[in-house]
């Protein structure tokens, strides 16, 4: 499991340009050395959102989705499932598996999460650890280090990364949350040899003059 996608459902973030949900998910997976790999924000409409569950169920990693879980007209997204799910059996393709539980709904492989933060982040955050617990166990615990990086990158230190990546293509480098706001540098790959190694390379290739 190396990424999560999210989708934040409501037409809020999109008028204000604010939204909480990415920065808290980016936040929290940090601690776990994961990182948000792609986040949609999408009005309160349901083609929009049937568009947007059938293009995540496509995807073969986890993805999250807050909002559109109320009464009403704020409802769209069970309504939304069901009628994709309808789609499914008027062709002649099996329905996404349901997983529903007292707190988390999950259909395939997207869990869906109220888009109140209070309601919301701590049952997130017990479905992620959850998840990375679960994936650790069957998948065994990939070697990761963490370097404090800047953003926006220099090009000394664009020129590092690249570097680095060609003289140890195997090792990931991703840029993700740190605690304080801060930014750290990713590197994950099979063992910790290789993960030091990429990490020496690319550490000397930023001393370099």
């Amino acid at each position: 499991m190396a990424a999560l996608g999210l989708i934040v459902v409501g037409d809020y973030a999109l008028a204000t340009g604010a939204d909480s949900h990415v920065a808290l998910a980016a936040s929290l997976l940090a601690r776990t050395s994961h990182a948000v790999s792609w986040a949609w924000l999408i009005p309160a409409d349901r083609v929009q959102l049937a568009a947007a569950l059938f293009e995540a169920w496509q995807r073969p990693h986890p993805v999250a989705c807050f909002g559109g879980l109320g009464h009403g007209m704020d409802d769209s997204v069970q309504d939304t499932i069901e009628a994709l799910q309808c789609g499914r059996d008027a062709v002649g393709a099996p329905r996404h598996v349901v997983r529903s539980d007292s707190t988390v709904m999950q259909v395939g492989n997207i869990a869906f999460f109220h888009g109140q933060p209070a309601r919301a982040y701590d049952v997130f955050a017990q479905w992620w650890q959850s998840l990375v617990a679960t994936a650790d166990a069957s998948e065994g615990a990939v070697a990761t280090e963490l370097l404090r990086w800047a953003l926006p990158e220099s090009a000394a230190s664009t020129h590092a990364r690249r570097q680095a990546k060609r003289k140890h293509p195997a090792v990931l480098q991703r840029v993700i949350a740190a605690a304080g706001g801060d930014v750290s540098l990713r590197l994950s790959g099979a063992s910790k040899s290789k993960v030091q190694a990429a990490r020496k390379a690319l550490q000397a290739a930023l001393k370099a003059p």
